[in-house]
């Protein structure tokens, strides 16, 4: 059951974000709840013992208002408080970023992924088609996990079910310091540049990061990546060939070539 309420900023706990605020974005909001006042209330959560009782609600979602909140420098805030535990407050706070349209390409594998992990939490772990032949981990009964799992992420995103694998292979198998590497670059809002570097080794995705720290420009890196062909002289391979296949020739093969290329093996003839 919620509950709207108009309560003191400083009654409110931040806690730990999936998603840190952006100081710019806080900004641009605080100057249109300035002009306009707060059109959508922020969400919290009572945790009476939190901090010692100092601050008795949790942001559940918001962040970014509550921000533009403090540099407008209220002292209270409207919000809705809702009855949830911290598994539940996380993925209220995801479901409401991915609904949000700014997100990059990164972001929105992350927070799918983030996403997955707390439902996972809750609901049992996703694996793939309950009938051992489909390759895809929605493809169970119509009440699995991942059935649900992917209708949510879905609707909230408004997107295809292919898209919806492409964006959960970004946040499952990109690598950590890869996610951190491309922020700031023009992969991070390229959805299919992205996908390209969750399919790479993790070694060659970790390399690719530490290039990253010197040079950001992701085309170059990528480039420089990539392994030389090594030329192969031809003649070198027939020369190899060649040699092989005289190892393994019996004397009368031998003796049929040497004589074929006007030659007679000495020791070839002793042995006759």
């Amino acid at each position: 059951m919620a509950e709207f309420k108009l309560i003191p900023l400083a009654s409110i706990n931040v806690g730990d974000r999936a998603r840190p605020v952006d100081e710019d974005h806080a900004l641009a909001i605080a100057a249109n709840m300035a002009e306009r006042g707060l059109i959508n209330p922020i969400t919290v959560r009572p945790t009476p013992a939190a901090k010692r009782g100092t601050t008795p609600y949790t942001l559940v979602a918001g962040g970014h208002r509550l921000r533009a909140a403090e540099l407008n420098q209220w002292t209270e805030i409207d919000t809705i408080v809702v009855n949830a535990d911290a598994a539940e407050a996380q993925l209220m706070e995801i479901s409401e970023n991915l609904f949000r349209n700014e997100l990059s390409a990164l972001d929105r594998g992350l927070f799918v992924m983030k996403y997955r992990e707390i439902f996972e939490e809750k609901n049992g772990k996703v694996t793939q088609g309950g009938d051992r032949k489909s390759k895809c981990n929605d493809c169970t009964l119509i009440f699995a996990p991942g059935r649900e799992l992917s209708e949510r992420v879905q609707d909230r995103l408004g997107i295809g079910r292919r898209t919806y694998f492409n964006v959960q292979k970004i946040g499952l198998n990109l690598h950590p310091s890869l996610r951190e590497a491309v922020r700031g670059t023009a992969v991070e809002n390229d959805q299919t540049r992205l996908l390209k570097l969750a399919k790479l080794p993790p070694e060659e995705q970790c390399r690719i990061a530490s290039t990253l720290k010197v040079e950001r420009d992701i085309d170059l890196v990528l480039r420089a990546a990539k392994p030389t062909p090594v030329k192969i002289d031809p003649q070198s391979e027939i020369y190899s060939k060649l040699i092989d296949a005289w190892a393994r020739a019996n004397s009368q093969t031998k003796q049929q070539f040497l004589e074929h290329i006007g030659m007679v093996d000495p020791i070839l003839e002793a042995a006759e």
